[in-house]
């Protein structure tokens, strides 16, 4: 009898550990996956936020830069890790078109615990300097006279630019080639190289080349233009209703099954860090809109945005 009554107990033994684990936590750094190559908007973001959480957690969150598949791979690699909030996954947009767009996507939404909402983008449209496509208008003219003769880059495959250029192949009735990239950073040298004709980019990634002249927006991805670039025109403006509803926005997530005195601690700490003044400031500074959601809210919308592109994606006939 004594034998099974200590058989019996193990589980609650077990769940006590893991209380005082969670008690405990962190004792050692944590891992902020992200799935693009280190300079591009997502990697800015993710590194300004990480600066200030480091001052309100035991141990510091290091970012580590997982590229591929347009972020599919540090999805998949930080959805099957251990729940134990050492591993953490930078999630975007593209995190969810992946799972509504991509046969046999390998991971899941209900695979993550969201822990906190960031920011939002607009994608924008961009050309070199010396392109002679000045407008939208041009660049579709271009490919309706000259199918598949152009080159139009992304941040990978699956990426929720991809998913934009493919609304908008399909808006435009024009054919492209999609040149996928590792990232903002390498499609931006790719278009400033002459590698590619066009490409849908994060307009933090390519604010600043704008700015400098160096680089030509033709439109962006939102439903009301920007006060940072104030007489570049929105897709909606131009006839393109469903990609004018495409936006790019990050938070931060772990795997399934966080213990919820763990997820207490990073929220916290994530909250006070997502709406210091500075942080704010830094984020927007560089082109994005700072949103800042709760793990409760954020998780509300994220499943909101599943059935929202994936209404998109329908009516689009984009999906297999």
């Amino acid at each position: 009898m004594k034998k099974a009554v200590s058989i019996l107990m193990i589980p609650f033994l077990s769940m006590g550990l893991g209380v005082a684990w969670a008690a405990d936590y962190p004792t050692r750094h944590i891992t902020l996956y992200v799935g693009y190559a280190a300079g591009g908007a997502t990697d800015t973001a993710a590194r300004i936020v990480t600066n200030q959480v480091n001052k309100y957690l035991e141990q510091p969150v290091i970012v580590n830069n997982k590229p591929g598949a347009g972020s599919a791979v540090a999805a998949d690699f930080v959805a099957k890790a251990k729940p134990d909030g050492y591993t953490l996954f930078n999630a975007t947009a593209t995190t969810v078109i992946q799972t509504v767009a991509t046969p046999n996507n390998p991971f899941k939404m209900s695979e993550f615990t969201p822990i906190v909402g960031l920011y939002s983008m607009p994608l924008v449209i961009v050309v070199k300097r010396d392109s002679k496509l000045n407008t939208i208008e041009d660049l579709v003219g271009f490919a309706k006279k000259n199918p598949n003769r152009l080159n139009v880059g992304t941040p990978g495959v699956n990426s929720g630019h991809h998913f934009s250029l493919e609304l908008f192949k399909g808006e435009a009735g024009i054919e492209v080639n999609h040149i996928p990239f590792q990232g903002d950073a390498p499609a931006v040298v790719g278009v400033m190289g002459g590698h590619v004709d066009a490409a849908f980019l994060g307009l933090v990634a390519v604010a600043e080349p704008m700015k400098a002249g160096t680089m030509k927006g033709l439109a962006m991805t939102t439903s009301k233009r920007v006060s940072q670039f104030p007489d570049l025109p929105t897709m909606a403006e131009k006839g393109f209703k469903k990609t004018g509803n495409i936006f790019s926005w990050g938070g931060v997530v772990a795997p399934a099954g966080l213990p919820a005195a763990i997820l207490e601690k990073l929220s916290a700490s994530y909250q006070k860090a997502a709406t210091d003044p500075d942080v704010v400031g830094q984020l927007e500074k560089v082109g994005f809109t700072t949103t800042y959601m709760n793990a409760k809210d954020f998780d509300a919308f994220v499943k909101d945005e599943h059935k929202r592109l994936m209404d998109i994606a329908q009516s689009a006939r984009m999906l297999k």
